[in-house]
């Protein structure tokens, strides 16, 4: 293979990698243009040196140049992982793990030189990060709920416990009201909250685990 169609594999590999990059680094993603490039380059240069050792050696014995081509599949697992955190209840940095794997099989199709593939993978790609920003920011508008709570009484666990619950799970609360039943051992609450909807499972796990939370419902 000639020096130059490697330079150009290269080139365009980092090129598509960027465009993906740039759109996770302006949203301020753990994995930004940086890693993407990195990854991206890598793969590309992993597929060019199994077809290059496979070219090379192919009559001593049987070279398969898609076998570091499935290391590098396997491997970036790794990789992804390590932008997966957990926050609370929810898993953040999914969308970003499955972009490096996205963009380490197009560093692949350039190190193969399938570049119509890979140029199209990219804006596909692209096209679903940017419709994933749009699906998140719609989850994340708030919307008026009332959250149902039923409570034991002196088990260590305070409306203020209730309410920072609540306000870490991006719940904002309008209104509060409380009533104990006849025995004075529980009490009820009724929060009216603005809050988004992709937190509201959040919400209802954090104050089930409270000290004495029996019954936590949306009303």
């Amino acid at each position: 293979m000639p020096s130059a169609i490697i330079f150009l594999r290269l080139v365009i590999s980092a090129v598509l990698s960027a465009i993906i990059g740039m759109e996770r680094e302006i949203h301020g993603c753990a994995a930004g243009l940086r890693t993407h490039i990195l990854v991206c380059v890598g793969s590309t240069l992993f597929m060019i040196t199994s077809i290059l050792i496979a070219a090379s050696y192919g009559d001593i014995g049987e070279a398969d140049p898609s076998r570091i081509a499935a290391g590098v599949v396997t491997g970036i697992g790794f990789l992804g992982a390590g932008a997966i955190i957990r926050y609370g209840a929810s898993v953040r940095g999914l969308t970003t793990a499955a972009s490096i794997w996205a963009v380490s099989a197009i560093g692949l199709a350039v190190g193969a030189g399938m570049y119509e593939a890979a140029g199209i993978a990219t804006g596909v790609v692209l096209v679903v990060l940017i419709l994933s920003r749009l699906e998140e920011r719609m989850a994340l508008k708030r919307r008026g709920k009332k959250l149902l709570i039923r409570m034991s009484v002196n088990m260590g666990t305070s409306a203020d416990d209730i309410k920072n619950a609540i306000e870490s799970c991006g719940g904002r609360i309008k209104r509060v009201s409380s009533e104990k039943d006849d025995t004075r051992t529980k009490e009820d609450f009724a929060f009216d909250l603005l809050v988004p909807r992709i937190y509201e499972k959040d919400i209802v796990s954090e104050i089930s685990s409270l000290a004495g939370v029996e019954r936590v419902k949306w009303g």
